[in-house]
């Protein structure tokens, strides 16, 4: 199905350069939500009737394929209150709590149902900073004997758009759900286009203090200095307030 998204993708992108090379403007490298949602950078001299108009191109031609999408969202004020030790490194953190949840909800949701009973999984995500701390973080779940399915997890890969094109509708869903949850659970209309759809299954999460709170309760000593570890965070440095 990965193959008929990046065709589609790509013939949107291809279509809209070849209009903006005959009027003598600059073409796009790739579709980037945030840069095109304020039009900045490769979208700086658009017009709003443009950037809605590729919006709904690439959103009509590539998610007509069907799709589940899972998409979490987090407040790193939410995470840094019961968790004040990342104070220095909240997005670390973050980003091993969020894979967390997403290969739990694979292992559970998706390889126990038993059409995929022979599917494994390989996880490919945007090349940043993390990528060490993410890589460290899937091992750890690989090694978990309490995650059901681990051993069909197979690999964790960074890549970027040049090379991998699907991360860049994963970029305009994860920035949709995320500007969704920033505006009070108000839908941009590029999301509820999406969700409209008859071919798009999936659920949103937004991750409060709460459920920080409750992973905190859980977590034993050895469990904690692990996920400290993983993230990049020195216990030392905060010491955690009661409430």
């Amino acid at each position: 199905m990965w193959q008929w998204v990046e065709w589609a993708w790509l013939g949107v992108l291809e279509k809209k350069n070849k209009e903006l090379k005959a009027q003598g403007r600059k073409e796009l490298s790739r579709y980037h939500a945030s840069d095109c949602s304020f039009r900045y950078k490769e979208f700086e001299d658009w017009s709003v009737a443009e950037q809605i108009e590729l919006t709904d191109q690439l959103i009509r031609r590539v998610f007509r394929h069907p799709l589940v999408i899972v998409s979490y969202t987090l407040d790193t004020r939410d995470l840094v209150g019961e968790f004040p030790e990342a104070k220095e490194n909240a997005l670390g953190l973050a980003h091993v709590l969020l894979l967390n949840h997403i290969v739990k909800c694979i292992a559970e949701k998706i390889l126990r149902d038993k059409r995929y009973a022979d599917d494994r999984i390989a996880l490919i995500h945007d090349r940043s900073e993390y990528d060490a701390i993410l890589l460290e973080a899937f091992n750890h779940l690989k090694s978990d004997e309490t995650l059901p399915n681990r051993a069909r997890f197979t690999t964790i890969t960074s890549t970027g758009w040049e090379n991998c094109v699907p991360l860049q509708p994963a970029d305009m869903i994860a920035y949709s759900n995320f500007k969704t949850v920033e505006r009070g659970h108000k839908k941009r209309k590029d999301f509820e286009l999406i969700l409209d759809l008859d071919s798009i299954g999936g659920r949103g999460v937004f991750l409060k203090r709460q459920a920080f709170r409750e992973i905190r309760e859980k977590l034993d000593t050895e469990s904690k200095i692990t996920l400290f570890k993983n993230a990049r965070i020195s216990p030392r440095k905060h010491r955690r307030k009661n409430h």
